[in-house]
């Protein structure tokens, strides 16, 4: 996002200032600046992943698709974020999957899990059980919570995975089935439509690219 926003608001400065110096002489060079900028916004900042209680929304840059969780048959990470239903496949690019990320998360989660257990070694050797109780204790409340020692693929992985089995549970249905799909309740379909915001923009600035190529 912090890419994309960056080289959008490049693109539109540069194109508003050679549009203000040098009028439609460079007019060419401000519609192509204008047009990065549009595919910046589309992939890069207007690209989302919502899990709500009910259903998962993915908005990739010329889609938006929505599907419930019954329909949700796994999620995976590995060269992308994947969406896997019972007749389709979805990648979202609202979640990157970062090799180097996973790599530093498990590497701090090591260090963590090695520092843990150095303190609990020490705390053992102390006289006075309680004292050592006392340490433990006192490390225990200051670990984090084991999503955040996650890479950002993997903790939306399990936050969405989380949403799907509880989505099972208050429907009464076995969590590790594929769907909530049966022979009297086939599954519904996903909700797929195209994403105007996205689209409008990058269509307006090819035609400007047409229309200041004939004119120059």
């Amino acid at each position: 996002m912090l890419g994309g926003a960056v080289v959008m608001l490049f693109c539109v400065g540069g194109a508003v200032d050679l549009l203000a110096e040098e009028g439609t002489t460079d007019m060419p060079g401000a519609a192509i600046l204008l047009l990065v900028a549009a595919f910046a916004f589309a992939y890069g900042v207007y690209p989302a992943a919502l899990s709500g209680p009910e259903e998962l929304v993915i908005r990739n840059p010329l889609r938006t698709i929505k599907v419930s969780w019954g329909s949700v048959t796994r999620l995976t990470a590995q060269l992308s974020f994947i969406a896997f239903t019972t007749t389709q496949r979805y990648t979202v690019w609202a979640v990157p999957v970062s090799l180097r990320d996973r790599r530093r998360a498990e590497r701090a989660r090591l260090r963590d899990l090695a520092r843990q257990t150095r303190a609990q070694g020490k705390s053992r050797q102390r006289f006075g059980g309680l004292s050592g109780y006392d340490d433990v204790r006192v490390a225990q409340s200051r670990t984090p919570d084991p999503i955040e020692k996650l890479s950002f693929a993997d903790q939306a992985m399990t936050e969405m995975t989380a949403r799907r089995t509880n989505w099972f549970h208050r429907a009464g249905l076995d969590p590790e089935a594929e769907s909530a799909a049966t022979p009297d309740t086939p599954a519904q379909p996903a909700k797929v439509t195209w994403n105007l915001p996205t689209l409008v923009p990058v269509a307006a600035c090819l035609l400007f690219v047409i229309v200041a190529f004939a004119v120059h």
